[in-house]
């Protein structure tokens, strides 16, 4: 059964382009909308976790871009080897002193693939930090994280967007999809590093899509596509282009949801 009243957010995975998110979060709560049930994936589980810590996103956004935190972020296409997340564990211990989803103050579901049973999982409980460093454990880039005896990776490799896990959870559930499909040239996919991004990219788009459906309402920031999803050195325009994505459908946005909640 739903709960009454209750408003969630899926955070999709996306790289870079996650820093959107927060645009989309300040936009809402510009406008008075205040999500209440989290759920993210990769990137999306760390503004997410963040979010449902209590950070506000005008908070969120100075740590993505002035803290040590943003290290996080950065930590991508290693020279030698995979890496490890020990900085961004530490990090995470530091901003949210508790290992537990009970010590956050907003609902918060993130998405992990687990390589044992090659299936994907969404937590509630458990080792917080170590759950949000396994979501956003790209496969070949991050090294697996071991969970009682399960090694977990990026949700995104499964789903990259997921909705209907917290769906009986909310009245009313609003997608951050901060990956769209656009289509390349030939010069845009020059050299390694822009066709492993490419591949990942359409990957992320694929499984993005998979819960489309089970979404209220979907906010996809325009020209995303023009920012590299390994490039963090445009944090302040990709927070912009989710901020004026979500502001441009919020008057829709609220007519919806008052619809809906008058029902709750």
């Amino acid at each position: 059964m739903k709960t009454t009243g209750r408003i969630g957010i899926t955070l999709s995975g996306g790289g870079a382009r996650g820093i959107a998110h927060i645009g989309v979060l300040q936009a809402l709560e510009d406008s008075h909308i205040y999500p209440d049930v989290i759920c993210g994936t990769s990137a999306g589980a760390i503004i997410g976790v963040l979010y449902a810590a209590g950070f506000s996103p005008a908070e969120i956004k100075v740590i993505s871009e002035q803290s040590n935190i943003y290290k996080l972020f950065r930590l991508v296409l290693p020279k030698r080897g995979l890496s490890s997340q020990d900085y961004i564990h530490k990090q995470l211990k530091q901003m949210i002193p508790e290992n537990t989803f009970e010590s956050l103050q907003k609902k918060f579901y993130v998405g992990v693939t687990n390589l044992n049973s090659g299936k994907h999982e969404i937590f509630d409980h458990g080792p917080l930090h170590e759950l949000v460093i396994a979501s956003s454990a790209i496969p070949g880039v991050f090294q697996p994280i071991e969970i009682d005896g399960h090694f977990y990776v990026d949700g995104g490799v499964m789903n990259n967007m997921p909705a209907d896990p917290i769906r009986s959870h909310c009245d009313f559930l609003i997608a951050s999809n901060v990956v769209t499909k656009v289509e390349k040239s030939n010069n845009e996919l020059a050299g390694l590093k822009s066709i492993l991004a490419r591949v990942f990219e359409i990957s992320l788009w694929y499984r993005s899509r998979l819960n489309y459906d089970a979404c209220d309402m979907i906010i996809e920031p325009l020209g995303l596509h023009n920012y590299h999803i390994f490039n963090f050195s445009k944090s302040h325009e990709i927070y912009e282009l989710g901020y004026y994505a979500a502001m441009d459908q919020i008057e829709r946005l609220q007519g919806e949801l008052t619809a809906v909640m008058d029902q709750a």
